[in-house]
Formats: C-alpha cells, sequence, structure tokens
C-alpha cells in the first residue's frame, strides 16, 4: 500500500532551484492528494477484487437497504449508463440482491455475502484512511470534511437523500 505513495512522493520531488507554479492553489493540492489516496485505496482493495466504485456502491446500499439504483448513482455522482455495469458486476458476484419495486424499478439490499464484503471493504477503507490522514487530529479531519462538504454545497453540488423502499 505505501509503494503508491512511496512513488507518488518521489515523483513530486523538486530539483535544487526549481519552484512549483501551483503552490497557491488549493485545486491542485486537492487534486493531487486525491490521487494519491485514490491509488492508494484502489490498491488496498484488491484483495477483494474491489474497486474504490463497488465498494462505495457496497457501503450505499448498506446504509441505505431498499435503495433503487437510480438513487444511488444520483448519491454518487455516476452516470445511469454506468451504474448498470457496476450493479450487474455486485449481482453476479452475489453481493446484492434485487426486489422488484415497480416496472422498471429494483430496491437493492446486501446479500449476507454482500455484508461479509462490505464490513471488509469497510476495514480496510478506514485502514486506508489511517494511512493517508493519521497525521491529522479528529478534530483537523472533522473541519476538512465540514469545509469541504459546504463548498460541495455552495457550488451546486448537494445531493438529495435516496429514497429507501
Amino acid at each position: 500500500m505505501l509503494y503508491s505513495i512511496a512513488v507518488m512522493n518521489k515523483a513530486t520531488e523538486r530539483r535544487a532551484g526549481q519552484s512549483d507554479p501551483f503552490d497557491d492553489m488549493l485545486g491542485y493540492h486537492l487534486r493531487r492528494l486525491s490521487v494519491l489516496a485514490m491509488a492508494d485505496l484502489t490498491q488496498s482493495l484488491e484483495p477483494l477484487k474491489l474497486t474504490p466504485a463497488h465498494a462505495s456502491i457496497l457501503f450505499v446500499i448498506a446504509a441505505n437497504p431498499g435503495i433503487t439504483q437510480s438513487d444511488v448513482g444520483k448519491m454518487l455522482g455516476i452516470l445511469r449508463a454506468n451504474m448498470a455495469p457496476l450493479i450487474a458486476l455486485l449481482v453476479e458476484r452475489g453481493f446484492i440482491k434485487r426486489e422488484a419495486v415497480d416496472g422498471r424499478s429494483h430496491a437493492m439490499r446486501l446479500s449476507a455475502l454482500g455484508q461479509t464484503v462490505c464490513r471488509q471493504a469497510r476495514d480496510i477503507a478506514k485502514d486506508h484512511e489511517e494511512r493517508i490522514f493519521g497525521d491529522l487530529s479528529r478534530a483537523a479531519r472533522a473541519r476538512m470534511i465540514t469545509a469541504l462538504n459546504e463548498l460541495w454545497r455552495k457550488n451546486g453540488q448537494d445531493q438529495t437523500p435516496p429514497t429507501r423502499r
């Protein structure tokens, strides 16, 4: 796991006398951290044969039993066309059970196997969070989450809560 962090750190070392024209750009630093964090999470989830998107879907369904595929996609900002293959793989692997709600919608729940894999993925995600953000206090993490959520909402990206069925 730390291999990817070491590689990223090595790639960002500056030569003497070089300046970084992006030093004062928050978005640039957020992106760099995001790339590093996603690479580490992707590598961490490999033993479960899950991507971060698949794990995120499992987390949302676990927290919202009976949620529809459409609502999961809205919550995670995943396009409808991209949701179908993601859900299909999780159903094929036996992690998700679907129940018809109406002619086109299906409520989703985790199977027993899905619950187990979701717990394992959650543990991996917690370890990942500690590796990446462990030097920050709980209070600093909470402040960052609050500030980032406020910026997210301010910029029109607030998502409505999912519908439970």
